[in-house]
């Protein structure tokens, strides 16, 4: 497919997904659905001189309105703030992109267009789980005090701590940039990406090790040892581990690394005590490694059992010797 033909499927994809998702839709009790229009704004546009004061914003949905429609209108609000934080992000990468691949104007612009169609694409599962969380938790109640256990809910989180980034991972976005950039701002473009990633690793694994060491106090070999498997273990689940505790980690959560590994491996390295006082002090992210060896022997037997059958679907003999 030429070039200037996937560039265009794409920025219809992109606007066609956009103009639709202005259209929000509020269910209201026993009377069906109800769909609000908004028209489309640039959300990279600076903002404009004068906006409603917030008052104004919640008057228009009060607490006469049935239960769904207060519900609606309250993740309507959450989501312009969500929106918002991914565009910024997009925009940062963006820039990012520019920076290191020297783009011109026309390919700036068509990044642009891509990063709202992204953006807005990566909020699917955002709606998902907060229509499920408001809707089970009001599930119900009198719409009278709806507005204020809303507000009490305060700012809920949806999508992990590291949701903003999601739209850089949409194949949307990754389709762009193929089609946008030539084969020498790729190529730069995803060495320094891929350069990012291991750099990443490497000093999560060794804050993981160093920390591991002075409150295990390792030997030589121990330290190196175990180094190896903690190594290993960030290269698996780094990102599981940033989406799930974000960026910040305390000690526990560091040390925690270690037990992406079975205990028995655990317990070559480590004396007996040395092996107790890691259980204690990381027993707070059982539940999260657990859960990932649990995964991980599935996976394995399920590996197994595939190459089992493979090999007796093979003939006993494909290459016979000829006499």
């Amino acid at each position: 497919m030429p070039q200037s033909l996937r560039l265009l499927l794409l920025l219809l994809l992109i606007f066609g997904f956009s103009f639709r998702a202005q259209a929000q839709r509020i269910i209201l009790d026993g009377e069906g659905d109800v769909i609000i229009r908004r028209q489309p704004v640039d959300p990279f546009a600076d903002p404009p001189a004068t906006q409603k004061d917030g008052k104004e914003e919640e008057a228009e949905v009060g607490k006469d309105e049935p239960l769904s429609a207060q519900i609606s209108a309250h993740i309507l609000k959450l989501a312009k703030a969500e929106r918002e934080k991914r565009l910024k992000f997009m925009q940062v990468v963006i820039d990012d992109v520019v920076r290191l691949c020297e783009l011109n104007e026309e390919q700036q612009d068509q990044l642009v267009l891509a990063a709202k169609g992204a953006a807005e694409r990566s909020m699917k599962d955002w709606h998902e789980q907060a229509e499920r969380y408001f809707r089970t938790r009001l599930d119900g109640a009198d719409s009278d005090a709806a507005k204020e256990m809303l507000d009490g809910m305060g700012n809920v989180k949806f999508g992990g701590n590291r949701s903003e980034e999601e739209g850089e991972s949409l194949e949307l976005w990754k389709d762009t940039l193929s089609v946008v950039l030539n084969e020498g701002q790729i190529a730069r473009y995803e060495e320094v990406l891929e350069q990012r990633h291991l750099d990443r690793i490497d000093a999560f694994s060794r804050m993981s090790i160093s920390t591991l060491d002075g409150y295990l106090r390792l030997t030589p070999d121990q330290k190196q040892d175990l180094g190896k498997l903690v190594h290993q273990a960030a290269v698996d689940y780094l990102d599981d581990v940033q989406r799930y505790w974000g960026d910040y980690f305390e000690k526990g959560t560091l040390m925690s690394l270690a037990n992406a590994n079975e205990d028995e491996v655990l317990k070559e390295i480590l004396t007996e005590k040395q092996f107790e006082r890691l259980q204690s002090a990381t027993s707070n992210f059982d539940h999260f490694w657990e859960t990932k060896k649990r995964n991980r022997r599935a996976e394995e037997k399920d590996a197994e059992r595939r190459n089992k059958e493979a090999k007796e679907e093979q003939p006993e003999d494909e290459n016979p010797k000829l006499n």
